[in-house]
């Protein structure tokens, strides 16, 4: 059993892709978002890259929600956001001597503010103290995805400083842009199986070989993968989006029905990588159906 990014270093060390990868990433489209930046340098930030990347996401999706007046409307919203952390600061509390992580979690999202707008619908406030609080929230999530064994309660206790805040922002505002003006977004965060008929033992697009991963960005057209690192796309993030594309077709589900590419959105590098799955070889596409995921036919 395993997760998609699991899968891809089980198969690398058993089988092993070709030089170059299942797909290499050269075959891909590459844009440039243009605003003038240029790359950010993770070097110059104070927080480990993986708390910036996980902001980052979870930031660019909390832009497009649009809460109602309600307080449950409010709260509904940001656990969708940051489920991951919220489920995480749980697993810790439960099982660590760190009991207030939990607490500490939802006493966090009190600091978002909603902004109201002359249309009459509210969004929440992308900024600095936004930004504060997904970065320390982020801290959380290894308590779902790695084991609560493995939180570090110092990391919760740093705070991105100036450049680390204006490179999120930065970043937020670039993936926003993209989407705004290549979207609309149709789903951001997704797993490859209806939630209660998988909890009754339906696979959807999981197999034996892969029982688990999620995906981040769904447009009309493309299936996005989101990365926030300093490196190009390598062989591996390109059999990843694909490996999400082929699940998605595969469980059934509409919001998979539309889409015929898949894209690498990096806002750090400000770059997208893209390509139609109809260009791809065939022979590519069984293997990875076949060999990598798991599907008999």
């Amino acid at each position: 059993m395993a997760s998609v990014t699991q899968r891809i270093l089980q198969y690398n060390k058993s089988v092993g892709q070709p030089r170059g990868g299942l797909l290499h990433p050269k075959f891909f489209v590459i844009e440039e978002l243009d605003d003038g930046l240029g790359a950010l340098d993770g070097k110059l930030e104070n927080l480990p890259g993986g708390t910036v990347g996980i902001a980052v996401d979870n930031l660019t999706r909390l832009a497009r929600v649009r809460p109602e007046d309600s307080a449950e409307s409010k709260v509904t919203a940001l656990v969708d956001v940051f489920g991951v952390s919220f489920q995480g600061a749980l697993n810790i509390s439960e099982r660590t001597e760190y009991t207030s992580v939990a607490a500490d979690a939802k006493a966090l999202i009190s600091e978002l503010t909603v902004v109201s707008h002359g249309d009459g619908t509210a969004s929440f406030a992308i900024d600095e103290a936004a930004v504060i609080v997904a970065c320390q929230l982020a801290t959380y999530d290894v308590g779902l995805r790695a084991g609560p064994q493995f939180y570090d309660p110092q990391t919760s206790l740093l705070v991105p400083d100036t450049i680390t805040v204006s490179h999120i922002l930065t970043m937020v505002e670039r993936a926003q842009k993209y989407f705004d003006e290549h979207g609309p977004l149709l789903s951001d965060g997704f797993v490859f199986a209806d939630r209660e008929r998988f909890m009754l033992g339906e696979r959807g697009g999981y197999t034996d070989l892969v029982d688990s991963g999620d995906g981040d960005f769904l447009t009309e057209e493309t299936l996005w993968d989101f990365k926030t690192n300093g490196t190009k796309p390598t062989k591996d993030h390109a059999l990843q989006v694909l490996m999400y594309f082929l699940m998605g077709k595969e469980s059934g589900l509409p919001e998979f029905e539309t889409q015929t590419h898949v894209g690498i959105l990096n806002p750090r590098l400000g770059t997208v990588h893209r390509i139609a799955v109809a260009d791809v070889p065939s022979d590519v596409i069984e293997t990875v159906r076949r060999d990598v995921i798991g599907y008999v036919a």
